[in-house]
């Protein structure tokens, strides 16, 4: 099974695979109001690392992903159009999940000079209502 991830928005394309994705977690809240939501809470969890010594592709995504995070949510980038496809062996589609309006709920990293590895966690959820 492969993963991609996909985040375009505020003139940024952002691609994520299971190089640097561990886990994925998606859940829905159906029938749960919130302040400023409506309907359901639809959240997504990445959790990854990187090998910082790589210097590839996906180091640069995952920066990118941590100045996605950090972006003000005054600022109209800060939301973001995201897909997550999941992929069977034979690299055939069985599932996806898509956000129009994605924002950052939440964002960690830690780094190890020892291991010369970054770990990341991201939690991500749909923007729905009318607050912005």
């Amino acid at each position: 099974m492969s993963i991609q991830v996909r985040i375009d928005g505020g003139g940024k394309h952002i691609i994520l695979t299971e190089r640097s994705i561990l886990k994925s977690e998606y859940s829905i809240v159906e029938g749960v109001q919130k302040i400023y939501m409506e309907e359901s809470v639809d959240t997504v969890t990445l959790i990854g690392e990187i090998d910082l010594h790589s210097g590839g592709v996906e180091t640069v995504h995952v920066s990118k992903l941590a100045e996605w995070a950090f972006c003000p949510d005054i600022d109209e980038n800060c939301y973001r159009a995201f897909s997550m496809e999941l992929f069977d062996s034979l690299g055939e589609s069985i599932q996806k999940v898509h956000f129009e309006k994605a924002f950052v709920v939440k964002y960690k990293d830690a780094f190890s000079a020892e291991k010369g590895r970054a770990s990341y966690e991201i939690i991500i959820r749909q923007c729905k209502g009318t607050h912005r």
